[in-house]
């Protein structure tokens, strides 16, 4: 620039990620929009709840509101009762079965309508609303407590975080009481169902039981994620055993009225041991009851070695077994096992639960994204030789696909709003087909339909609510059903026939223990036990001859494929195929407290009263009043601020704005205030910030007023996002001393932007290890929108990354440039010089492009600069460990060796100007707060300054990823 002006990037910065925060807080994380723009939401109020559901959801409302004021009556005298209304959101746009809940900036709960697959962890129920409700409610009632001195902050500051210390605690033990209670309240799922005890049980009985740190959030390892439910649910199951289950609401009373991140420490107060005690003691417990193997399990040959999930399993006529896996490794994918061992990737996979073979081809169902947000399940087919993967339905929510005999029919299921149907189709690939409905009843979820060998029938599983689950045979002709097998109080699951079709093979799991395969015969109905095995036994297959037996089994490592000999001739009766003991919380227990239930939910008695329920258009507003604020506190050009802000989203995340204020030594303050409307694609953002300092004895005022919109295109492989928006900014000066700048100078500027990503990392990965990132953006600045003068900028920014070896070692590439022109008092500079992390994110900033090792950032200044930067990423050791529950776990340490090259010039480039910088970085990534991912960073290169004509070493030190 021609003219000295006060540096103005720490004050766009601020205003930018006061945008990007209310963007953020009105979508989940990676989103654009949050829920399907089509989704039409009205809200149906009880005594207690606000429940928000879209058309096509009236029927579940209603039973929801029961369910949650049934649900709080049955809390109440255990574990108290929420202080204000809670908002619970129903929500079917994926088909993924969860839930969420949150005391920040309200009790708000999140679920999603589909119920879960019963072989899945989660799909030990008969009512998903009741037992996700109860899971998500338990949280509330767990996180939105407060005792002591911090009553007293929430009293003076509102719901600020802080003010929730249980939300602090280790995540085994924010999920190990809510996994503990929905079982404790409804005698359903996880704590009772054996395949979840499996995580816990196999791995003691293999001496693998994990620390309490490995438990407490950021493990890659298997279990990975499950860890902290299932640890941390029979932990505290363990507990109430020992102690009583009252014991746990006083934990929860202690917990919440300590600092932030020392809550463990109640424990002794609680129970008068220490938590790292009770664990050990856990863990022995656990390990002296537990068995390493059963009678199939010493049998058994392992077929894989992959570990995590391995599913949708199916043999072919060759004898080939085909399957899909999921894994910290890589990106998910259908596979074929040869009958010589060698594992062959046919396709990538995104989950699904059903592989089918036939006529030379292989059909499967997987996830994709629709409209950016949902998750829904169509068909796909490849052949069987591989290549490319053919879509066989669009947005029909199909899924467990079968293929008939003779190839020529295919049988699925289909979700519905309230229900799960059996459908069939024409099989004539590649054409597009929507499935015909066969079989459909309120109230049942049927799956896993299996077509028997002449064709005349499928057998399925039939889930009824509230009832139990079932094996039914449906004559196709007719659509007729008979049950084959039933029984409330277990899961009868994948079922498969015999080549003969005299007989059905399928997974149960009797009383607490975990899946086996059992045998019924079709014509009699009697059962046989097959397999006794410690870890489960699920999705039964035979080979083609008979004599095998495949199926997907459990070791400390996950789900793998193994295979037992099978002699038909050799099966027995099972006198004993009924409920066995009951386990700690089962539903009998639960309808003896007096809170009966009610199957639908109009007008029903729930606790004492007669339901009655309002019925009305969603309205934000009710939720948009601030709950809270935070008072700021600090630093700006040398003056102390004083002031208060507050944030705030509507329940449904259509609104979110965020005003700040704080005051120096002026009557004026420095104030900030940001919106964004995400009702609609694109979103809608608004920010304008005031900022006064002292500037050479004077005063500096900027001010700065964005507006925009940002779309996102999300698919399960690859994103793109577009953003367009106007700048404006207003700086005036008034100097005390003598200086020659103007009284004031403005800019008015368009901006454009796209981004396409399709970098992909896993959970051993230590970057991104393939895909690539682009991103352009433009700025154009001119005087007939008001500015001084002309100017312009653009951006350009290329990465890319492949992983070289199975082991995680990542080559990652970049290239970046970034110009401005026009009049030199509205002409940017962009630095190339800085240790990084360079952040592709539409930012004119003059660091936006900057990564030189070895050079600070302020080295290398200009209206144009590039670099090009090289990394090798290796990845050194995994300690996947924590400090005890200290808020830190240290989950990788990585290296690399770089080569970077880059300068930045105001009228002419030179090849032989580049400066650049070789050398080598340590890096490690942790887990802080038990959520938050960090890399820290250091390192030393060598520089070469070809201008200065010198070389010398140089340190350095980030937070974040090089790029």
């Amino acid at each position: 620039m021609s003219i000295a002006r006060r540096p103005r990037h720490r004050l766009i910065d601020r205003a930018a990620i006061l945008a990007a925060l209310l963007i953020a807080a009105a979508a989940h994380a990676d989103a654009n929009t949050r829920y399907d723009w089509r989704l039409r939401f009205r809200t149906l109020s009880t005594p207690h709840f606000d429940i928000y559901a879209h058309q096509g959801e009236q029927q579940l409302a209603r039973r929801l509101a029961t369910i949650a004021e049934q649900v709080r009556s049955r809390f109440a005298p255990v574990f108290g009762v929420p202080a204000g209304r809670v908002q619970v959101i129903l929500v079917d746009q994926t088909d993924l079965s969860n839930g969420s809940a949150t005391p920040f900036p309200y009790d708000a709960i999140e679920i999603t309508a589909v119920p879960p697959a019963g072989e899945t962890l989660i799909g030990n129920t008969i009512d998903w609303l009741e037992l996700v409700f109860t899971h998500e409610y338990t949280h509330i009632l767990h996180l939105d407590r407060t005792r002591g001195w911090i009553e007293g902050f929430r009293r003076v500051f509102g719901r600020v975080p802080i003010v929730f210390p249980n939300a602090f605690l280790p995540i085994w033990q924010i999920e190990g009481i809510a996994t503990f209670e929905e079982s404790r309240m409804t005698g359903e799922g996880r704590i009772p169902a054996g395949d979840f005890r499996a995580i816990v049980d196999v791995a003691a009985a293999h001496h693998r039981f994990e620390p309490m740190d490995r438990a407490a959030g950021g493990l890659d390892r298997w279990p990975s994620g499950n860890a902290p439910y299932a640890y941390g649910g029979y932990f505290h199951q363990y507990l109430a055993d020992r102690f009583g289950a009252e014991k746990l609401t006083t934990l929860a009373d202690a917990t919440s009225g300590r600092v932030p991140y020392f809550g463990t420490g109640a424990f002794r107060r609680v129970f008068g041991e220490s938590v790292g005690t009770l664990w050990k003691e856990f863990r022995e417990a656990r390990e002296s009851d537990a068995r390493a193997a059963h009678a199939t399990d010493l049998a058994a040959r392992r077929l894989t070695h992959y570990g995590f999930s391995v599913g949708a399993l199916r043999v072919a006529a060759d004898g080939a077994l085909y399957y899909s896996i999921s894994n910290a490794d890589g990106f998910p994918a259908l596979m074929r096992l040869a009958s010589n061992g060698t594992p062959v990737r046919l396709a990538w996979r995104v989950l699904g639960n059903t592989t089918t073979v036939g006529g030379g081809w292989i059909v499967f169902d997987q996830l994709e994204r629709v409209r950016s947000v949902g998750l829904l399940s169509d068909l796909y087919a490849v052949k069987m030789a591989g290549g490319t993967v053919h879509r066989l339905t669009h947005q029909t929510r199909a899924g467990d696909p079968d293929l008939s005999a003779d190839g020529r029919r295919l049988a699925c299921s289909i979700q519905m709003r309230d229900r799960r149907a059996i459908a069939i189709s024409d099989f004539d690939p590649p054409r597009v087909s929507a499935p015909r409905v066969l079989v459909s009843d309120e109230g049942s979820d049927y799956s896993r339909p299996r077509w028997s060998p002449d064709g005349r029938h499928l057998v399925a599983e039939r889930r009824i609510r509230r009832t139990g689950f079932e094996l039914v045979v449906i004559d196709v002709a007719s659509a007729e059903t008979r049950v084959l097998v039933t029984r409330r109080h277990a899961r009868l699951v994948t079922p498969s026939w015999s080549a003969d079709g005299a007989m059905v093979l399928f997974s149960a799991d009797v009383g607490d223990q975990p899946f086996d395969v059992f045998a019924v015969d079709v014509a009699s109905g009697v059962v046989s036990r097959v397999t006794d095995t410690a870890g489960g036994a699920q999705q039964p297959e035979l080979s083609p001859d008979g004599r095998s037996l495949f199926y997907v089994g459990y070791t400390p490592d996950g789900y793998d494929l193994f295979s037992v000999p099978f002699d038909r001739a050799v099966l027995t009766p099972d006198p004993d195929f009924r409920l066995k003991a009951e386990a700690t919380g089962n539903r009998r227990a639960a309808e003896a407290t007096g809170n009966p239930k009610e199957p639908d939910g109009t007008g029903t008695q729930s606790g004492g009263f007669r339901l009655q329920a309002e019925d009305r258009p969603y309205r934000p507003w009710r939720t948009l009043v601030p709950t809270y604020w935070t008072p700021i506190v600090d630093t700006d050009s040398d003056e102390l601020l004083v002031g208060a802000g507050t944030a705030m989203s509507d329940v449904l995340g259509r609104h979110a704005y965020g005003v700040d204020a704080a005051w120096a030594n002026r009557a004026r303050p420095d104030w900030h205030a940001a919106y964004a409307y995400d009702r609609w694609a694109p979103t809608l953002f608004a920010s304008y910030s005031d900022d006064t300092d002292p500037f050479r004895g004077g005063l500096a005022r900027s001010r700065e007023m964005t507006a925009g919109a940002l779309l996102a295109s999300r698919h399960i492989r690859w994103t793109e996002t577009w953003l367009g928006a106007f700048e404006a900014d207003n700086d005036t000066f008034h100097c005390d001393e003598p200086c020659t700048l103007p009284s004031e100078q403005r800019r008015r500027s368009f901006r454009g932007g796209w981004i396409h990503d399709s970098r992909r990392a896993y959970g051993y990965s230590i970057s991104a290890e393939e895909g690539v990132r682009i991103e352009t953006a433009a700025e154009m600045t001119r005087a007939a929108f008001g500015s001084d003068a002309d100017g312009g900028a653009t951006i350009v920014d290329l990465r890319g990354f492949q992983r070289v070896t199975s082991g995680h070692v990542v080559v990652a590439g970049r290239v970046a440039f970034a110009s401005a022109w026009g009049d030199p008092r509205m002409r940017r500079r962009f630095a190339a010089g800085g240790p990084g992390p360079a952040v592709a994110a539409f930012d004119f900033g003059r660091d936006t492009i900057g990564l030189l090792r070895g050079f600070a950032a302020d080295d290398l200044v200009g209206s144009r600069a590039t670099v090009a930067n090289i990394d090798v990423r290796v990845p050194l050791a995994r300690p996947q460990r924590g400090i005890g529950n200290w808020p830190m776990f240290f989950r990788a340490i990585h290296g690399a060796g770089f080569v970077d090259a880059g300068d930045a010039w105001n009228r002419t480039f030179r090849l032989s100007d580049l400066r650049t910088s070789i050398g080598g970085e340590l890096s490690l990534d942790i887990v802080l707060g038990h959520y938050l991912p960090v890399t820290l960073a250091g390192g030393a290169a060598w520089t070469h300054d070809v201008i200065g004509d010198r070389s010398r070493a140089a340190f350095f030190g980030r937070i974040g990823r090089a790029f």
